[in-house]
Order: structure tokens, then C-alpha cells, then sequence
């Protein structure tokens, strides 16, 4: 975070002023990376802040969402050691009626205020919940602590975007700042979204044109 803070006084020209400090150096980083995670995990590479937390059912009616839970990715049964998994489907609220109070292992999920149902309630079994994470708050971070910015142009949006409210709050002209980081979120974008462009493509199992997933002795990919 150190080295983040010493680039930031040197492309505004403030590295002899004491009236930014490195605390507000770290809120003004905090805001814009907050801006550069929205950038990347909200279209341009919307998996590369996913994570995941286990379930652990005991029939309870629902399990808190984590605290830096964003958006729920999938769902999943755990079937066995090895982790293989059946993928659950989420619930509509109006088809809530037909699986509330029956008790087994969850085909179904829903996300309602900040916690996730199972239906039909599963006393036991262990689940894993795919989701997409919160911005991380690098306000607090220490000196030596690393800030990841995802791509090359990354750098260039976070260093101008700190410049741009640095020199807003000095009351000088922002014109290039915001110019600079505008192009540099073009490129963010662009960069960010390609960085599976050699990764081959998901294929998906073969569906009989009765509609029955063939997987007899594995994954079968169509050609």
C-alpha cells in the first residue's frame, strides 16, 4: 500500500503536501478500487471475485449470508468425498408454496434479505454456496499489504482515479486525471474480459432429444 500512496503523490504533484493524508490517501484508494471491482466483477470478468462458503444443514430454517456475500453465483449438494455435486435451482416466490415444510435433501434454493433457504429442509448433508464478493475495504490496509487491480490497465485506472479526488479536493483542475482514467477504464474492461481468451470454452453435457442428460460413464462434449 505504501508503494500505491508514493505513486499517488507523484502523478499529482503532492508528495511535499501534508494536508492529504496517508489516511485519506487509503479512503480515497478505497472508493476507486471499490469503482475498479464493480468494473470487473459486474461484466468484464464476472467470476474473478468468486468464492465460496460450505453448508453444514441441520434443519434450520435458513443460513446467514456471509458478510462479504455480493450476488449468489450457484448452489450446490455435496454427494460425496471426492466433491462431486448436484446443482440446485433457484426458487421462484410464487412456487415456495409447494415445497415449504417438507424435510430432505434441498433441490431448491432462494435468497431472501440477507439469508439462504433450502427447500425442502435438509436436516443433514453439507452444500456449497458459490457467490460473488464485496469490494474489499482497503481503507484500513497496512503499509506493506498488496492491492490487486486484475490487469495491467487496472493500475492506470486505480492511480488516476485516486488523482482525480485528490486534486478535486485541492481544488485543482481534474481534466486530465478523469480523461486519463476514463481511458484506462476502456482498456480495463477490454483486458479484463479477455483474460480466458486461450482458456477453451465451457461445453456442456449431451442432452438426448427426449430431454435426458446423458452422462452414463462420464461427461460427453458435443462436437
Amino acid at each position: 500500500m505504501a508503494v500505491w500512496i508514493s505513486r499517488f503523490k507523484q502523478i499529482t504533484d503532492l508528495e511535499n503536501d501534508d494536508s492529504v493524508t496517508s489516511a485519506i490517501w487509503k479512503w480515497f484508494a478505497s472508493m476507486v478500487y471499490g469503482e475498479l471491482w464493480s468494473e470487473v466483477s459486474l461484466g468484464a470478468a464476472d467470476r474473478y471475485f468468486e468464492t465460496s462458503t460450505t453448508i453444514t444443514a441441520d434443519g434450520s430454517e435458513s443460513y446467514d449470508e456471509p458478510e462479504d456475500h455480493f450476488g449468489t453465483v450457484r448452489v450446490a449438494r455435496v454427494l460425496d468425498a471426492e466433491g462431486h455435486e448436484q446443482q440446485l435451482d433457484e426458487l421462484r416466490p410464487q412456487d415456495e408454496i409447494h415445497v415449504r415444510g417438507q424435510v430432505g435433501d434441498a433441490r431448491y434454493w432462494a435468497l431472501i434479505d440477507d439469508h439462504l433457504f433450502l427447500f425442502p429442509k435438509p436436516s443433514s448433508g453439507t452444500y456449497e454456496w458459490y457467490y460473488t464478493q464485496q469490494s474489499t475495504d482497503i481503507s484500513g490496509f497496512a503499509d506493506g499489504d498488496m492491492v490487486d487491480v486484475v490487469v495491467p490497465a487496472g493500475e492506470a485506472f486505480f492511480i488516476w482515479g485516486v488523482a482525480e479526488l485528490a486534486l478535486g479536493r485541492q481544488g485543482k483542475d481534474v481534466q486530465l486525471a478523469r480523461a486519463s482514467k476514463e481511458a484506462a477504464r476502456a482498456q480495463l474492461q477490454f483486458q479484463a474480459a479477455n483474460r480466458n481468451i486461450y482458456e477453451p470454452k465451457t461445453r456442456g453435457p449431451v442432452v438426448d432429444d427426449d430431454g435426458v442428460l446423458r452422462v452414463p460413464g462420464g461427461w460427453e462434449w458435443p462436437y
